[in-house]
């Protein structure tokens, strides 16, 4: 419970911006809707697993991603499903089992996240994610989406 407590006030912060103030938002260039990527519902993680939760920079903030350690994959809403990716490359040095930088594919869709991931002092087993993108692309078009988040181990 009081590791819960902890990542929600983690969350808190980043999504305050810091002491520099807000991180830049850019804006959302997209082919098809304004909401390209619906909310995704609460996820779980087994013993074992590290998540990152990524929520788009909107009033209000929705968790449009979920990104697995073990077994490498994403989880994003598209046309009301929940669809799982496998990813097929990470570029960057790993915070908390977790590359800045990664690659997802599969059922027609491709997904890049590009985070910063801060370690924080009293954060154990996590990370924040003050900024970062998410592209998405599919038959429908493409875009580029804010995002900031944490990492959370069970």
């Amino acid at each position: 419970m009081r590791r819960a407590a902890i990542l929600l006030g983690a969350l808190a912060a980043a999504s305050c911006g810091g002491a520099g103030g807000p991180a830049p938002r850019p804006l959302a260039t997209n082919v098809s809707a304004a909401r390209p990527l619906a909310e995704l519902p609460q996820q779980d993680l087994q013993q074992g697993q590290c998540g990152m939760a990524l929520w788009q920079r909107t009033e209000p903030a929705r968790r449009i991603a979920f990104v697995l350690d073990e077994p490498a994959t994403i989880r994003i809403v598209d046309d009301g499903k929940v669809i799982v990716l496998a990813r097929t490359a990470s570029e960057g040095d790993p915070v908390v089992r977790h590359a800045p930088v990664q690659r997802f594919a599969g059922a027609g869709h491709s997904v890049t996240i590009d985070v910063r991931m801060e370690q924080r002092e009293g954060l154990t087993a996590g990370a924040i994610i003050p900024e970062g993108t998410l592209t998405s692309q599919s038959a429908r078009g493409s875009v580029v989406l804010p995002v900031f988040g944490l990492i959370g181990c069970r």
